[in-house]
């Protein structure tokens, strides 16, 4: 996101990384769904949503090709929003695994 503010877009060495890590989160993400109890699969989908929509979004911007609304500061947004959906994603996993009270989350 920064160099997309710097410069407009990412360079070859800054690409090739997210590219890496992307698919890295993918194995991981596919590899979750065989450990993970019934309880935390929907939260990890929200979480796996809200992650699939920023990628989705840097890869356009950098790509020069946004959607009407897209921009840098749309996705300063939806990574905000993030933090949310890993809370939830943290919480939930805390719970299922019984370190943390069960209480219900509030509406966001």
């Amino acid at each position: 996101m920064h160099d997309l503010r710097r410069v407009g877009t990412l360079d070859e060495a800054r690409r090739a990384e997210l590219e890496e890590r992307w698919s890295a989160y993918v194995i991981q993400h596919a590899e979750s769904h065989l450990i993970v109890s019934d309880a935390v699969l929907p939260v990890l989908g929200a979480a796996n949503g809200s992650l699939r929509k920023i990628y989705g979004l840097l890869k356009r911007l950098d790509e020069g090709q946004p959607r009407q609304e897209e921009s840098v500061e749309e996705l300063s947004r939806q990574m905000d929003s993030l933090w949310d959906r890993l809370t939830d994603l943290r919480d939930e996993m805390r719970r299922d695994l019984g370190v943390a009270a069960r209480v219900e989350a509030p509406n966001r």
